[in-house]
């Protein structure tokens, strides 16, 4: 890791080794905050690998910039002991190394020498953050002046769009009212033709497509999430999406309601506006990928000529697929599955359904870091597999991580093994409600950058095999290992 401190040049090499002997690493997932404006932070942190972004609330929280490898986050509220002046998230999955200020306040006292090295490494990077953030604030302003007549037009059409679904949800909750609290089912059926709709508008207007200012597309995305905020945390489904109560949208219980496809919320309009989002083209995808790799699995196990298939699942979830294809095999001996996940509640809920349908011989859970185990931080010992699949990692991920997660998945495949990796599609028509509105944000990838991705890995070449589930949301890549 001392490459990632690279741009701290006046520290020594000791210095150094030090600072990471004394932090720790922590894998933040992507739009994670790390630094809240207005608090004290414990530590200050250096970003090892990934994007982060930095937003000031004073500005609309726009972000300002973009810190990655080698940059420090927390050094202004340490030397001035104040609260910290800015918001720091990942954009991406990353991974910081957290130095507590009180070990290093104590380093300094104690070390002169290392004091006047780090801080001439402050003052460094300050003064080239200075120049940097006047540039960027003078394009800022200007994109803004040209911005802001492109958003007003844009603006009216969206928001006369908000106005008819807001008005045909005031209906539906006036006719609940007189029918035990019940939507009418004509009621509904408007409400979800009306989400799928808006979504369709939105795409349009800030989707990836769009050719508007990225500033643009934030702050039309902003307004909507204001305007329909209030209806997504009536939801059950769609609220845990947005809430992220363990760290990311696509949570092991998440997929699971999804599976279910069963609406819940509060109140009479809860439910029916979380059947409208479960029905959205995005959420149809992600129950249909779970039929897709199920009958991969068989697909494999008729070719499996009597020996058991040996398969493992990265971020296995709630691992919905492969209990799908216990409940059609004669036998369970004929399946070898292990299943990795960092989540330690995903593998106790997949262990009590182990217990539920007397499976445990037949599935091995092993709690392990990805990122860990793909850039060699972690080892585990499993070789010679049949199958190595992931659902929805890849798409909280860089291009930099697929390419070491599929070296790692290159040497746990036997020869003429199978790897296949799950990705949404960038022509998801949901993608800007995903963003902006739910705030689940994922990478989206087409065939010619999965193809880029396995020519670049151990696998080198493209990939053997692209499938689409059938909303043509979900792609499928697969590779064999020569």
């Amino acid at each position: 890791m001392h490459e990632a401190l690279e741009l701290l040049s006046e520290l020594s090499e000791p210095d150094i080794d030090w600072i990471l002997t004394h932090g720790l690493e922590q894998q933040v997932i992507a739009n994670t905050v790390i630094i809240q404006e207005g608090t004290h932070p414990e530590s200050l942190f250096f970003v090892l690998e990934g994007l982060v972004g930095v937003r000031v609330a004073q500005l609309g929280d726009r972000q300002l910039r973009t810190l990655g490898p080698g940059e420090l986050m927390g050094e202004m509220s340490f030397l001035e002991n104040r609260p910290a002046s800015a918001t720091t998230a990942a954009i991406e999955n990353s991974l910081v190394l957290a130095l507590p200020r009180t070990e290093l306040a104590n380093r300094l006292a104690e070390d002169a020498g290392f004091a006047a090295r780090l801080y001439r490494s402050f003052a460094r990077m300050a003064s080239r953050r200075l120049r940097e953030t006047m540039t960027e604030l003078g394009q800022w302003l200007q994109a803004e002046q040209e911005g802001a007549h492109t958003a007003a037009e844009s603006w009216k059409g969206l928001s006369a769009s908000l106005e008819r679904f807001k008005s045909t949800l005031q209906e539906a909750d006036r006719e609940a009212i007189g029918h035990d609290g019940v939507v009418p089912s004509a009621l509904a059926a408007r409400i979800e033709a009306g989400v799928l709709q808006f979504c369709d508008e939105l795409n349009a207007e800030i989707g990836e497509a769009s050719p508007k200012d990225a500033h643009v597309k934030e702050d039309l995305g902003s307004r909507v999430q204001r305007e329909l905020l209030p209806f997504v945390l009536l939801t059950r489904v769609a609220e845990r999406v947005y809430a992220k109560p363990r760290g990311y949208a696509g949570d092991f219980l998440t997929i699971d309601w999804i599976y279910d496809n069963e609406p819940g919320g509060t109140g009479r309009l809860g439910p029916v506006v979380d059947r409208a989002l479960l029905n959205m083209r995005a959420a149809q995808a992600v129950r249909n990928r779970r039929g897709l790799l199920a009958e991969a699995i068989r697909c494999r196990l008729d070719q499996s000529e009597g020996r058991p298939l040996r398969v493992v699942s990265l971020a296995c979830g709630p691992a919905r697929e492969l209990f799908d294809v216990f409940a059609r095999i004669d036998d369970p001996a004929r399946l070898k599955a292990t299943l990795i996940d960092i989540d330690l509640q995903a593998l106790a809920m997949v262990s009590d359904r182990c217990d539920r349908l007397k499976l445990k011989r037949h599935v091995e859970l092993v709690p392990a870091n990805l990122v860990y185990l793909a850039t060699g931080r972690q080892h585990l010992e499993l070789a010679d597999q049949d199958l190595v699949y992931s659902l929805g990692l890849i798409d909280y991920f860089n291009d930099k991580f697929v390419v070491s997660l599929l070296n790692f998945v290159h040497d746990l495949l036997r020869p003429g093994g199978t790897v296949i990796l799950g990705n949404f599609h960038p022509r998801n028509p949901d993608k800007a409600m995903m963003d902006h509105v739910l705030d689940w944000k994922l990478i989206h990838r087409s065939e010619e950058d999965m193809n880029r991705l396995y020519a670049m890995s151990k696998f080198g070449r493209a990939a053997t095999g692209i499938r689409f589930e059938d909303q043509g949301i979900n792609l499928f890549a697969e590779c064999r290992r020569s």
